[in-house]
């Protein structure tokens, strides 16, 4: 028991080193992007909506498919092909000469990365609890909060090409490390798993039976959820600054450190509910994060003040974590790797969407539509949750 034990703490260990990579394209190509598009003849800043929708739709296709690559890999061999998928991507970008290019190799990372975080959410959620997801998905803040600073410093030195080819130098670090790990058989096993949850089964099941839920509209409302929180996360942490801008009540520079606080108050956010989730179950816990992020954004909308981001980052830190965890609280094992994967494609679907829906609202209408707007999202992930909480009451 303790050598099993001992083999799960480094495994642990593996995965949230590994997962901090997957930070790495969100957090690098703020601030490649000045660089590219200094370098790179006629691109501006419209292009970037292209950009995104590019990358959120090859993310998102990759969470559909994972279902389909599971029949034949291991959630941790496709973690390993989305890592180095990633850094084809990344060299490829690194050696763009025109959008086309830049275009093309993003949406290539952007399976990759989507094939990282579907398939070991999934895997997560498999063998692991809300605390330790909750703790893998901190170290995706940190890969976020580092990979600019590390692009900066390439950028202040040589270029945003040799930027990144400095990071891919970092993901093949990462791609032995995984490699070696499962050399060693560190991984666990998802038929002995099966295998030895079915014993229990067996043993338990003229005792109780564990509810599940089983109708397809349960999947959609969960798949839904997901879509709305995608939206929600992205969507205020981009827009923030541009709307305390029309304010008048912060500069370009002051804004920054928004960016900058929110990710820092979801890092630290992740840290705490880890922890406590050693006491407080998943439903509790969605439920502090939306009470706290609704805070945050009326801190936002009536003062303007910085803490009504950290607020805000800080109440929606576990609820992507979390949320995953539940799915195998909710749903049969047997469905659980598609809807993990349908989730994130959600995620990223959201991002994409809301998004566009939201810049153009934005935009026809007023910046100050964006926090109720932001309180309306927040409101209909709580909704979504909640319709499935008294659905797994209620099952039989």
């Amino acid at each position: 028991m303790e050598l099993v034990k001992k083999s799960r703490v480094w495994l642990l260990g593996i995965i949230l080193v590994s997962y901090f990579v997957v930070g790495f394209p969100d957090g690098a190509f703020t601030v490649s992007w000045l660089g590219i598009a200094d370098e790179i003849r006629g691109m501006t800043t419209a292009h970037t909506g292209y950009i995104l929708v590019g990358y959120s739709v090859t993310y998102t296709l990759a969470g559909v498919i994972l279902s389909r690559l599971n029949r034949f890999m291991k959630l941790q061999t496709l973690y390993l092909w989305g890592l180095v998928i990633m850094g084809v991507g990344f060299v490829g970008l690194a050696l763009s000469p025109n959008f086309a290019l830049v275009l093309a190799t993003i949406t290539v990372y952007g399976f990759g990365t989507g094939l990282m975080a579907s398939s070991m959410n999934s895997y997560m959620a498999k063998h692991f609890t809300a605390r330790h997801n909750n703790w893998m998905h901190c170290f995706w803040g940190a890969g976020a909060s580092l990979s600019p600073i590390i692009m900066g410093q390439m950028m202040a030195v040589l270029s945003w090409r040799a930027g990144y080819f400095a990071i891919t130098g970092i993901l093949l670090i990462i791609a032995v490390m995984l490699l070696l790990s499962m050399y060693k058989k560190v991984w666990i096993d998802d038929s002995h798993e099966a295998a030895v949850q079915e014993d229990a089964d067996t043993v338990t099941h003229s005792h109780t039976q564990k509810r599940v839920l089983t109708k397809k509209w349960h999947q959609a409302v969960e798949i839904l959820t997901f879509f709305f929180l995608g939206g929600t996360d992205y969507t205020l942490v981009f827009f923030t600054g541009a709307a305390l801008i029309a304010r008048g009540h912060q500069t370009d520079y002051t804004v920054a450190i928004f960016s900058a606080v929110y990710y820092v108050a979801m890092t630290v956010g992740r840290m705490f509910f880890g922890w406590v989730a050693k006491w407080i179950k998943e439903v509790p816990i969605v439920r502090i994060g939306v009470v706290i992020s609704i805070a945050g954004v009326a801190v936002l909308y009536f003062t303007s003040n910085v803490a009504g981001i950290a607020l805000t980052g800080f109440g929606l830190a576990p609820m992507l974590p979390t949320l995953v965890s539940d799915t195998s609280n909710r749903f049969s094992p047997r469905v659980l790797s598609k809807i993990v994967g349908y989730e994130l494609a959600a995620f990223g679907a959201g991002i994409a969407v809301l998004f566009f829906i939201t810049s153009q609202i934005l935009h026809f209408i007023s910046y100050e539509a964006l926090f109720p707007l932001a309180l309306g999202f927040i409101v209909l992930v709580f909704v979504c949750n909640e319709i499935l909480v008294v659905a797994l009451r209620n099952s039989r």
